[in-house]
Parts: C-alpha cells; sequence; structure tokens
C-alpha cells in the first residue's frame, strides 16, 4: 500500500512556520506549526518529543494518523532547512 502526503508553507512569523497538508489528491485538511530556528539551536534537541516540534494545529484525521503525516513532512522541512537555513515552501512524502 503506497503512503502519500503533500504540504504546503502557509506562512512565516519571527521563527515559526506554519503549514497545510493531507493526502495527494491535495485535499489540504491539516495544519501544523514548526520553530526550526528554535530546534536547530536547541542543546536539548533529542530530548525534544516529536509531539513538540511539530505542533498539530488542526488534524486532518485521528490525532495518531495526523501526527505521523506531519512528522513525515516535518523530516523533508527539516532536512531542507538544515541544508539552506530556509523554510521549504512545498514538497511531499512518497513510501
Amino acid at each position: 500500500m503506497a503512503f502519500c502526503i503533500q504540504f504546503k508553507l502557509l506562512e512565516v512569523e519571527d521563527t515559526k512556520a506554519r503549514y497545510i497538508y493531507g493526502d495527494c489528491s491535495e485535499n489540504y485538511e491539516g495544519r501544523f506549526e514548526l520553530d526550526l530556528f528554535k530546534l536547530s539551536t536547541n542543546e536539548a534537541l533529542s530530548e525534544t518529543t516529536m509531539s513538540e516540534a511539530v505542533k498539530l494545529l488542526k488534524p486532518c484525521l485521528s490525532e495518531g494518523v495526523s501526527q505521523y503525516k506531519a512528522n513525515r513532512a516535518f523530516s523533508k522541512i527539516y532536512k531542507h532547512y538544515i541544508q539552506t537555513g530556509s523554510y521549504l515552501e512545498e514538497g511531499g512524502y512518497y513510501a
């Protein structure tokens, strides 16, 4: 079974970014917030849970499924942020 999500950057306010996300039918039903600047400079990064790093603002399905999908988007966004210092405008995760 294939797994596919897409995400888009809504806004950046100070160091926080808000994204919409959903399945690959471009049905962006969920929202989450990240503060990668804070995460990338946090000495206790290993002690930060994923639910603290990826704050669900509006789940797209059940909270567990929504957190999983948001975490997959986070992995792509975080890698881009570490390489470029900027938030990824849009992207997807396919497995």
